[in-house]
């Protein structure tokens, strides 16, 4: 904003010249130019355009944005990091604070911190980390996603968000009874009713699956008794 007053009062200068020249020039009636005039005018037209602009706009000149803004909790936590930067407390709520705000791989670089802080010993950490690189890359769970996921596994074995970015997984390894064997550990934590439904229906799914591939498995053993 600072740029566009410098720049809209070098426009005011510019268009001063075209008064200012022709008042410093002397007039045939006068002996002298009428600088007073000129340098009075480029005074009140550049001061005043610049004073009634700072008056009448509605544009916060404050560095920081105000508490209702949801940039500030952010800021604040860069802050205190900047003082504290192993406050591994500050790095997880700095990492929730930029998936909130869809800055997923702001996310990712915080929540990472968070890992390094803590020495690979949070959970929550890995499985922030986890969920903002699978938000950046449309929910498609990477191998990187899934190792994350797998080390929050070992240290929150009933972490339900871990237990369902694990099931997931293990489906993309193709590893079914992995997968059915956390869906079934999360569904029997009693989880919300619409959630039931997705974990029953892929639950399901899996089992629809595992009957299939047995299905083929016991075709091939009667073809083989059959050569």
């Amino acid at each position: 904003m600072i740029v566009f007053i410098l720049f809209a009062t070098l426009l005011t200068a510019l268009a001063v010249a075209l008064v200012l020249i022709p008042l410093i020039r002397p007039l045939r009636s006068l002996r002298t130019p009428a600088m007073w005039a000129a340098l009075g005018s480029c005074v009140l037209l550049v001061g005043g355009s610049a004073a009634l602009y700072l008056h009448f706009s509605n544009w916060s000149w404050q560095r920081n944005p105000g508490v209702d803004s949801p940039e500030s909790p952010v800021e604040q936590l860069i802050g205190h990091l900047d003082a504290h930067p192993r406050d591994l407390d500050a790095w997880l709520k700095l990492g929730k604070s930029y998936v909130v705000l869809q800055e997923y791989p702001l996310a990712v670089q915080a929540f990472h911190h968070a890992d390094v802080v803590a020495d690979g010993r949070s959970a929550p950490a890995l499985i922030g980390e986890a969920e903002a690189m699978i938000l950046i890359h449309d929910s498609s769970l990477e191998a990187d996603a899934g190792q994350l996921i797998e080390r929050a596994l070992v240290l929150e074995p009933n972490s339900p968000k871990a237990l369902f970015f694990g099931a997931a997984e293990a489906m993309r390894r193709g590893e079914l009874t992995l997968a059915r064997a956390r869906f079934s550990k999360l569904l029997a934590m009693g989880p919300p009713t619409d959630v039931q439904t997705v974990l029953k229906r892929e639950i399901a799914a899996i089992d629809a699956k595992m009957a299939a591939k047995k299905g083929k498995s016991v075709g091939k053993s009667a073809k083989s008794a059959r050569s």
